[in-house]
Parts: structure tokens; C-alpha cells; sequence
């Protein structure tokens, strides 16, 4: 069972019925199965497929024909770029980098050596889907939350659809429309995508957000589904939109402030709930609807197990902050780095280095983390990456990275750093920030004696 086996269902079972929209054209079940097929043609079963997509129906169809394929899949943000990528193409040596002609330009310098293909024109098909076994690797992220660095973190295709199974009869909506506001290559990106395809819904795929189009997007069809970070509510919060046709209304990877929740309810009458997860056990909690006006975690997703320890992993009481531990059918398979695996999970309880509180009611309330990683803008910082950019300088002694206060923005990574000779703060932040993607950007250097 995959997504690939999922979109066979509903072809067979409603194939003249919408899927994919986007601002210029729609598809259909059938017609998205033939794309598919196609597409999954070029592909073999166990083939390594990077895919460095902007969001677009094509970027869609590539996901879902390597899952169809049987193929293990690199979800990589389209924003990661230079060394960042580099080190991820080394690493996962893919034998097909499925990408998008903005992208090949940008990033033709690290792409060189790799086939890379922004389109597939072709008369074969694969007819049936792949049927992966159950530990099999379909999804590989490069965001090891718990760890603190990038390095593989490997999903089973099965548990991903899973994942997507349960979140769907936690939310309860009689049907799924949504729209996709955050790249698929996001653990975000990826529910909104499970969920609307478990539900046989349709998906509103935004190549990038505007709320123009996302507010035009809502209206003209209806849609009844957002799941997005918190920088998307504000945005609303700051215009003039129709989201009447909105029923659910879902924020997660970024901090959310009671104002946000509160101007939202106040323009547009309708509440915010949360979801949580990480790259490491994908979406694990959701807030039900009829619990909403607190900023809560939620309750565990249903066949997610959780517990709440101190530091001996002895479980607290009622109130008391600790440790959330998790079971899920869908946690990882674990990292390419099987030490580290085996530093997260604690007698088959995956560790999830954030601090969380549970009240009366068994709702989880977020309390702070132990694990070494930052969110800006809704993006995973690891501190550890960006000291060892830095103390390859040659006047760089030593460095410590951590996370200053950006509002609703989350916390923007700033560096002190310890240096032989007189280099400016300048030419290391230039040193640093020529080599990662935007959002990893160090904000300030502080050069200490």
C-alpha cells in the first residue's frame, strides 16, 4: 500500500472526478493516472529519484509517479541550493534528479554529472502500481530533527500512507478540498498532499503563495481545507479575502501567537486549530475542532501512542512538563546512520527532543525542546550545520550558533564566533551564506575576544 496503489483506487472508482487544480488548468483522476503511468515509465523499482521541485501540477505528478514506480523518493526543498545540495546529490548519489527548468538554471553548476529531467515525453506507461513491502524505503528527508544534522532520515512508503489514513479520520471532514501552500518536498506539504488523496479530494496546487490567488483559489472552488504555517494567517489577517467556504483551518511548523488566532477569528469567524510533527515520525498530533481557543498541541493522532518523561524516562503527572515519546505504525525506518537511530529511540519509543505539557483535558502544550534545531519561517535550522561551515574558515577558532527571538518568524540563527587575525564580521557571514539556502542565513555575527 502506497500512494501510488491509493491514486489506482480512485481511478478506478471515480476517474472523471477533479484532483489537481492550478491557476491555469485542472485534472482529473483518470487523467492524472495516465500522466502517471507515463511518467513512471523512465523509472525501475528502487531507483533513487531527487526531487527539487517549485510546486506545480508537474511537480505532483513527478512525487506521485515515483511512488507509482516504486521508486525511493528525496524530498528536497526547492529553495536548498549550493553546498547544501551538493551535499545532499553526494550522499544519495540519485540515479534521476527530477526537477523544474528554474531550478536546472539556478543550480546547473551542482546538477552537472546527474540526469536531470524537467519533463518526460513518452508512449510507455506502467499500468498497475508498484507494491512496496512494508520496511521498504519510499520517501527519504534530509531533515534529522532529533539528531541535530542533515543526514537521511528513511520512510517506508507503506507508513507514509498511513500517516495520511490516520490524520484523514482525525480532521473528520466528510470531504477534502485543500490547497497547498508549502512545498511537497515538506512533511506539511506531504499530509496536505496524503490527506486530500486518501480522501479522493481535490488539491489547489500554489506554485508559490499569494493571497490573491490563494484567496481567489478558496472561493471559486470551495475549498474547505488549510493546513499551512502561521505567516499565512497573518497575511490574511492583513487583507480583505473570502475564506468562507474554509472548515478547517490548521496551523503547525512555526510558533503560533494568540493574536494570530484572535484577528483570524475576529475578521473571518473561524478558529485555528494545530497539528504537530517532525521529519523523523511525520504529523503525530492534531487539535480537534471542538477543543480550539487555546494554543494546544491537539491529542494524538488515532494508533499514536504517547508518553511524557523526565530525564531518568519516568512519566510525569498531569501539568508537568517533559519529554513527548512516541509509537506510531508510521515512525521512520530510521536514519542512514544506524548509531544515531539508535540514540532516538528508547525501548521502541522514538525520542522527540521537544518539551510538552498535558492537561486535564488531554490536550499537549509545547514547552520548549532539547534537541539542537531552530525555525525560522516555518524551516528547520540545524546550528551544527552552520558551525561546521564556519570553522572551515581558516581564521575561525571556534563557534557557537544559536537562535535569537524573530517574533512570529520563529528564531533566526546567529553565530559567536571566536577568530585568529582581523576578519570582519562581514566576510564570514559572506563566507557562510554563500553556501546555504536562504532560510539558514546567519542574521548576525558576534566576534568574541
Amino acid at each position: 500500500m502506497s500512494y501510488g496503489e491509493a491514486l489506482e483506487k480512485w481511478y478506478k472508482e471515480k476517474p472523471s472526478s477533479t484532483f489537481l487544480i492550478d491557476s491555469e488548468t485542472s485534472m482529473t483522476f483518470e487523467q492524472v493516472k495516465e500522466r502517471v503511468s507515463s511518467i513512471a515509465s523512465i523509472l525501475s523499482p528502487g531507483d533513487t529519484v531527487a526531487h527539487i521541485m517549485n510546486n506545480s501540477l508537474k511537480s505532483v505528478l513527478f512525487y506521485l509517479a515515483s511512488f507509482w514506480a516504486g521508486a525511493k523518493i528525496v524530498a528536497i526543498d526547492p529553495l536548498t541550493s549550493a553546498e547544501d545540495l551538493k551535499f545532499i546529490l553526494d550522499d544519495s548519489k540519485p540515479d534521476i534528479v527530477f526537477t523544474d527548468e528554474e531550478i536546472l538554471q539556478r543550480e546547473k553548476e551542482y546538477l552537472k554529472g546527474y540526469k536531470a529531467i524537467t519533463d518526460v515525453d513518452t508512449g510507455n506507461k506502467v499500468n498497475t502500481p508498484y507494491s512496496y513491502t512494508e520496511d521498504e524505503t519510499g520517501l527519504i528527508y534530509y531533515y534529522a530533527g532529533i539528531a541535530g544534522k542533515t543526514m537521511q532520515v528513511k520512510h517506508s512508503a507503506q507508513r507514509v500512507r498511513l500517516n495520511a489514513i490516520s490524520l484523514l479520520k482525525a480532521i473528520s471532514l466528510t470531504e477534502v478540498k485543500s490547497i497547498l501552500t508549502v512545498p511537497i518536498a515538506h512533511v506539511l506539504g506531504n499530509s496536505v498532499f496524503g490527506v486530500t488523496l486518501e480522501a479522493g479530494g481535490k488539491m489547489y496546487v500554489m506554485k508559490k503563495f499569494s493571497t490573491a490567488e490563494a484567496s481567489s483559489a478558496i472561493s471559486k472552488y470551495s475549498l474547505n481545507y488549510l493546513a499551512t504555517v502561521p505567516m499565512i494567517y497573518d497575511s490574511f489577517n492583513s487583507s480583505d479575502s473570502n475564506l468562507s467556504s474554509l472548515e478547517l483551518c490548521v496551523s503547525t511548523a512555526a510558533p503560533l501567537f494568540p493574536k494570530t488566532v484572535e484577528q483570524f477569528k475576529q475578521k473571518y469567524g473561524k478558529d485555528i486549530v494545530q497539528q504537530y510533527g517532525f521529519t523523523e515520525g511525520l504529523v503525530i498530533t492534531f487539535q480537534p475542532k471542538e477543543l480550539s481557543g487555546v494554543i494546544s498541541l491537539g491529542k494524538p493522532l488515532p494508533n499514536a501512542e504517547i508518553k511524557i518523561v523526565d530525564n531518568k524516562n519516568k512519566e510525569v503527572g498531569k501539568n508537568e512538563t517533559g519529554e513527548l515519546l512516541i509509537k506510531a505504525p508510521w515512525l521512520m525506518l530510521g536514519y542512514n546512520d544506524q548509531e544515531e537511530t539508535e540514540k532516538v529511540f528508547h525501548e521502541g519509543w522514538l525520542k522527540s527532543g521537544d518539551l510538552v505539557s498535558m492537561d486535564n483535558k488531554g490536550l499537549l502544550y509545547f514547552r520548549g525542546v532539547k534537541k539542537r534545531m531552530l525555525k525560522y519561517k516555518g524551516y528547520p535550522i540545524f546550528p551544527r550545520d552552520l558551525e561546521e561551515i564556519l570553522l572551515t574558515h581558516p581564521d575561525v577558532i571556534s563557534v557557537e550558533v544559536k537562535g535569537e527571538d524573530a517574533g512570529n518568524l520563529g528564531q533566526q540563527p546567529v553565530a559567536y564566533v571566536k577568530v585568529k587575525g582581523n576578519v570582519k564580521e562581514e566576510d564570514l557571514m559572506n563566507y557562510v551564506n554563500s553556501k546555504v539556502a536562504f532560510y539558514k542565513r546567519l542574521k548576525r555575527i558576534y566576534i568574541e575576544g
